[in-house]
């Protein structure tokens, strides 16, 4: 369940009442009631430097704010709840994706002691996020599911930005940022598509995970060149017999769509504007 910090982006989080994101959602339009819902999540976790763990996923209340923002992105696209472009990716993908990843760091801050190295530490963090993904299983399936739901819907917006970009204006920056985004996608969709695998999965959280990826899958083939599908067919074809019945059909279905070789869109644009073999990779900003 490591993809999901892939998409770990900075997100503006609204203090709001923990409690006001389902009490007025028939007064509101979904894309208050989404703001309403998701903040709500965002809130109770706490900042990144002090995540504090959620209430249970069985209480009502809380299991209300991830229902309230899976039904608001429901109508994401229409006019109640419109798709304006790099804002909205900003303002819904984002949120989404923060309060997603806080549930992997849930108490992990404080495992890290002032003696550790940074391989002590990494492997700390890398058990306890496993455990967590399995423990948050509910909540991070339904935030990812509805993430995709948003990014995929900015893919035509980040289509014609780039297209109307100057040879030069498309600079290394720009593509190592569009090409990891695609990678992300990727590993996100083998995550999904292989949630069943976890000890630990529950069976309604893996069907959800698989619907997620099995809807998703068609948006990696123009964000994504051949070679990185590929790579996932790859992975999902060793863990295929593992899968149990009732989900292998969608499983081989997802590796189908996988398998398309065509490149087109952003992904004819990577591999157009692919680096020499051998170019270092870009330095990480300072």
């Amino acid at each position: 369940m490591r993809f999901m910090a892939t998409f770990l982006t900075s997100a503006v989080a609204l203090a709001l009442g923990l409690f006001g994101a389902v009490s007025v959602q028939a007064q509101t339009s979904p894309q208050e009631q989404f703001t309403n819902a998701i903040n709500a999540i965002d809130a109770q976790l706490g900042p990144l430097d002090a995540i504090k763990a959620p209430p249970p996923f069985t209480d009502p209340e809380n299991r209300a704010r991830y229902e309230a923002a899976r039904a608001a992105m429901a109508k994401f696209g229409t006019d109640t709840f419109p798709v304006n472009g790099m804002t909205s990716f900003d303002q819904v993908c984002g949120p989404i994706n923060a309060a997603a990843v806080k549930h992997m760091f849930v108490g992990i801050s404080a495992l890290k002691k002032p003696d550790m190295t940074q391989e002590q530490f990494a492997a700390i963090f890398t058990s306890a996020a496993q455990k967590n993904a399995m423990t948050y299983q509910q909540e991070i399936i339904r935030l990812t599911a509805i993430n995709l739901d948003c990014m995929s819907a900015h893919i035509p917006f980040m289509t014609q930005f780039l297209d109307g970009l100057a040879p030069d204006a498309f600079t290394g920056t720009r593509r190592d940022g569009l090409e990891k985004m695609g990678t992300g996608f990727a590993n996100t969709i083998f995550g999904l598509v292989t949630q069943s695998l976890l000890p630990g999965a529950v069976a309604d959280v893996s069907r959800m995970a698989m619907d997620a990826a099995l809807k998703h899958a068609p948006d990696l083939i123009p964000l994504t060149v051949p070679a990185v599908r590929q790579s996932v067919v790859a992975r999902m074809a060793m863990l295929e017999a593992s899968v149990t019945p009732a989900l292998r059909p969608d499983f081989l279905k997802v590796k189908a769509i996988l398998q398309d070789q065509s490149c087109s869109g952003l992904c004819a644009k990577l591999l157009q504007t692919a680096p020499p073999a051998g170019t270092p990779p870009l330095a990480p900003p300072r």
